[in-house]
């Protein structure tokens, strides 16, 4: 193993021998002391390995005796050496490539925002770049926790903050903070949120407009923040006396069946018109004395066809220069034929995706009915579909001082 680590060190050769006997050139090379192996006899030459520095001397005894030698490769450490030098070009520009590309790995270059819905992105941009973290920034120049910790005493409307970097990207991941909202602390009374028939009422404060079983539209009062005290006949004291009206603030929920519908169609004999994937260009150049033709054919192309114009104008003193590109896009006519069922399918699937928009994904449906609107012999397939839910419609509502007198 030492042997060969040092004969690549130094170098390796393997010789072609060319010559009658060249048996005589190789044991003349043994008793000089030229070490030689992987010795190979061929009917016009023999083949061996030699050490670098046995070369010169192995080419001398051949010339002198009138013997041919071929190199037939060449190994170690000096001949690539040799290779080194001659691409030191490439391997500079190579070296150069990757230091550069370090050095700009250690930059971030390019600035993300996650997570946040109220507040405008600029705003944390700013107040991270006011702490080292911007597009160009070097990457020892900030601490991303020191970081992290000044934006939430900056903005308080955010609750948590990861910098995260990756590469040349950091990725700025917020939460915001969860705001009380405007609740209604004074008087009010509860409306109805949607129109309905009352199926469940519960007061916990206030007084009660309707019952169950009522039918209510939207706008309704539902429970009122009015309260008009009611005399008690086994009071006799409070008999006589003036029950004035008072204001307090509404509370309760009324539960209500609720319906909702969608509407859909689909044509039962459908024409859709698409792209072949053909096009035709046309390159036109126009000038302030002519308009000629540099690319295309101006013949007749497609029947049925889209097209479009791209225009690149120069003003020069002369006038104005202009490269006009046209292209047609051909398009073809494909009639769809829907069955009764598939017609019925696709019309159901509009409807019920105009019925996701107004029902909340949680709402609990207890009942739902579909009606062919069409007749048999109409070209156009019309379902609307009706679902009924039970929700809480009571919604508060501030008391108008002109209601109360006020």
């Amino acid at each position: 193993m030492g042997n060969k680590f040092f004969d690549h060190f130094g170098g390796i050769v393997t010789i072609k021998l060319l010559g009658q006997r060249p048996e005589k050139i190789i044991n003349m090379a043994l008793a000089r002391g030229i070490f030689l192996w992987d010795l190979k006899k061929d009917q016009d030459f023999m083949s061996f390995r030699i050490r670098s520095s046995g070369y010169e001397a192995l080419k001398s005894l051949a010339d002198e005796h009138s013997y041919g030698m071929e190199v037939i490769d060449r190994k170690g450490l000096p001949f690539m050496k040799s290779a080194l030098k001659r691409r030191v070009g490439f391997l500079g520009g190579a070296a150069g490539f990757i230091i550069a590309l370090y050095i700009l790995s250690s930059f971030v270059w390019f600035i993300s925002v996650s997570g946040n819905e109220s507040i405008d992105d600029q705003k944390i941009l700013r107040a991270a770049a006011q702490y080292g973290v911007y597009k160009g920034a070097a990457k020892w120049n900030f601490s991303r926790v020191e970081a992290e910790q000044a934006i939430l005493r900056d903005i308080k409307e955010l609750t948590y903050i990861k910098i995260d970097i990756r590469g040349v990207k950091a990725d700025i991941q917020v939460v915001e903070k969860i705001l009380p909202g405007d609740e209604i602390t004074g008087p009010c009374h509860l409306l109805a949120s949607n129109d309905g028939v009352v199926k469940e009422i519960l007061v916990l404060e206030g007084q009660a407009r309707v019952k169950e079983g009522d039918a209510v539209v939207k706008g309704d009062v539902l429970i009122s923040g009015i309260v008009f005290p009611q005399s008690n006949p086994y009071m006799v004291n409070e008999a006589n006396q003036e029950l004035n009206p008072y204001l307090v603030r509404a509370r309760g929920t009324v539960k209500a069946r609720v319906w909702y519908e969608g509407y859909g169609e689909c044509r039962l004999h459908q024409e859709n018109i698409l792209f072949t994937g053909r096009d035709k260009r046309l390159v036109h150049i126009k000038t302030p004395w002519n308009e000629f033709k540099i690319f295309g054919d101006d013949k007749k192309g497609f029947e049925l066809f889209e097209t479009s114009e791209t225009k690149k104008t120069i003003n020069t003193p002369l006038g104005e220069f202009s490269v006009i590109n046209l292209m047609e896009k051909e398009q073809m006519v494909e009639i769809q034929e829907y069955t009764e069922e598939e017609a019925t399918k696709i019309a159901k699937e509009k409807a019920l995706e105009t019925l996701r928009e107004k029902i909340d994904k949680y709402q609990k449906i207890s009942d739902s009915k579909i009606e062919v609107l069409s007749s048999p012999s109409e070209s156009v397939l019309r379902i609307k579909v009706a679902v009924e839910t039970i929700e809480d419609i009571a919604l508060a509502e501030p008391i108008n001082k002109a209601e109360n007198g006020n």
